[in-house]
């Protein structure tokens, strides 16, 4: 494999082992991050530090980002010295945040004017699957762009789809967190019944696991629920902005998403309650208030 000149702009929970595995397929990689810690660690295996967003695309033919919402994109790219600013013709930008559909398709109109490609491509996968190079990716810009871009995002991914035109990346994500929203709260329920049924909830949650009702959430997430174990590997607050775009999204195109809506004010109790930076398993909480009822490990 070609080694490409690949910038980093977003070095939190998932960007950081994102950016590392990059570095560790032998690309040159230069790094931007609001906090250094993170910048100073990723120079100490190699990478070379940038001092702005511009800096990062001047000096890369592939700039990936990994940022928290809408405006924090629109910003690094299109703001002063933004990447924008910095970005070759022909060069492609890579957001691989979680945002809206439609701030994407208007950055890539932007960048098209430009002569420099946008692809949006979320993903889906916990810190782990980063740290591992396992995440599902999926895919949305000029199919050029992505054919150029296979090589790096198979650095981070294993399952990598391209999904159409600029948007269909984060329409799919979109769909991928309903699933996972509806899941989370299915696993939770579950759980509470069977705790408050005098069941042993690690019990249940093998007997489920081998059948239809199985899902990621319940076999990953549901132990971690039992123990009380709200270690992140996807932070609650990162949860209540996703369910706030499909929020905004569904009201953009007259859809109702009931199920949804439900989850949405659950997380975002959850988060006004103080556990934000939680895991997303931390839902429990808020359920256990609501019932009054205390999950346990094994009742006799």
């Amino acid at each position: 494999m070609d080694m490409s000149r690949v910038g980093f702009i977003g070095l939190g929970l998932m960007g950081k082992p994102m950016s590392k595995r990059i570095l560790q397929a032998g690309h040159e990689l230069t790094v931007f991050n609001r906090s250094k810690p993170p910048v100073e660690e990723l120079v100490s295996l190699g990478a070379r530090a940038a001092q702005s967003p511009r800096e990062v695309a001047e000096k890369s033919e592939f700039v990936i980002l990994m940022l928290p919402d809408s405006p924090d994109v629109e910003k690094v790219v299109l703001g002063e010295n933004g990447v924008c600013d910095g970005a070759g013709e022909g060069s492609i930008v890579i957001d691989m945040s979680t945002i809206s559909p439609f701030t994407e398709i208007k950055i890539a109109e932007t960048l098209r004017q430009r002569g420099v490609y946008y692809l949006d491509a979320p993903v889906s996968g916990s810190t782990p699957a980063a740290e591992a190079g396992t995440l599902t990716i999926m895919v949305g810009g000029p199919k050029e762009a992505f054919d150029r871009s296979l090589p790096i995002l198979q650095c981070m991914g294993k399952n990598i789809h391209y999904m159409g035109n600029n948007g269909a990346g984060q329409f799919t994500k979109l769909c991928n967190q309903i699933a996972v929203s509806l899941n989370l709260l299915g696993t939770c329920e579950a759980l509470l019944l069977a705790s408050k049924a005098g069941l042993d909830p690690l019990k249940v949650i093998e007997v489920l696991g081998s059948g239809a009702g199985s899902s990621w959430q319940l076999v990953n997430l549901g132990p971690k629920i039992v123990a009380k174990d709200f270690t992140p590997g996807f932070k609650a607050e990162h949860l209540r902005k996703d369910l706030r775009i499909l929020s905004e999204i569904s009201e953009q195109l007259g859809l109702p998403l009931f199920g949804t809506t439900v989850v949405h004010q659950l997380v975002k109790s959850l988060v006004e309650s103080g556990m934000g930076k939680c895991g997303t398993q931390s839902l429990i909480t808020i359920l256990e208030q609501l019932s009054r009822h205390r999950l346990t490990a094994c009742t006799q």
